[in-house]
């Protein structure tokens, strides 16, 4: 008798927390980040801008590139006394080169890190102002549950207001 009253008390004690827990289940949102980030309009104009500038940097290096081909060719036609010399010169141009474009490697991921940290920070921002407008009390990423109901997925409401409040 002990263990059957037992079992009915946890049962009616995991079905009050069931009930609490639907009674809440509009207070809980899924958003997939993923998806948030690729079609704000401004993860497009920064992926333009860094891809501009890369391209400006590799054309940059290949201009240093053809320069140090020259000098490597050169370096077949001169004699040999004045080759030891002209060694010398390539090195230090390959040595510039090679920081030059080790230094521009560098400048374009600092600039995308600081553009993505920004980018996220606005999703943030977005996720907080829609979650405060609507009394959301839990915002869940979509890629971390394994099973959402489609009313509760608010990634498209959350595009919305991010490409709403994004000015160029």
């Amino acid at each position: 008798m002990g263990r059957l009253l037992r079992g009915v008390i946890v049962m009616l004690v995991s079905l009050g927390f069931l009930a609490s827990s639907l009674a809440y289940a509009e207070d809980i949102i899924c958003v997939d980040l993923f998806e948030v980030f690729s079609k704000y309009k401004k993860t497009e104009d920064y992926d333009k801008l860094l891809e501009e500038k890369q391209n400006k940097k590799e054309e940059e290096l290949e201009k240093e590139k053809k320069e140090l081909d020259k000098l490597k060719e050169q370096l077949k036609l001169i004699k040999e006394s004045e080759r030891e010399v002209k060694k010398k010169e390539i090195e230090e141009k390959t040595s510039e080169f090679n920081d030059l474009r080790r230094q521009a490697l560098l400048d374009l991921k600092k600039e995308r890190d600081t553009r993505m940290k920004e980018i996220l920070e606005d999703i943030q921002a977005a996720i907080e102002k829609y979650a405060e407008k609507n009394k959301v009390k839990i915002v869940l990423k979509k890629s971390a549950v394994s099973f959402v109901d489609s009313k509760l997925d608010k990634t498209k409401d959350i595009i919305n207001i991010i490409n709403k409040e994004y000015k160029k």
